[in-house]
């Protein structure tokens, strides 16, 4: 885990994560929502277990369903910081 962890560095791995499961990537973007994007729990926990190895953060799956990515990625940076 770096020193500091930038909502950009963030939002690029949620952004290859999505890409990498099969979610369009045109429709990721800071506003969109998890349930509006393709994607199923696996896929989601998939995310979250990334999310949790390359940061240390725990978010439960549940938290996504009315999140947006930009939310997320807030959140991460948030809880990130020693």
């Amino acid at each position: 885990m770096s020193a500091t962890v930038t909502a950009e560095a963030v939002l690029d791995l949620i952004r290859t994560e999505l890409v990498d499961s099969g979610v369009e990537e045109e429709t990721i973007t800071p506003d969109a929502k998890f349930d509006d994007l393709d994607m199923d729990s696996l896929d989601a926990a998939e995310l979250m277990a990334t999310i949790k190895r390359e940061y240390g953060v725990t978010i439960p799956r549940a938290e996504l369903a009315d999140v947006t990515v930009g939310a997320l990625a807030a959140t991460v940076v948030e809880q990130a910081r020693p």
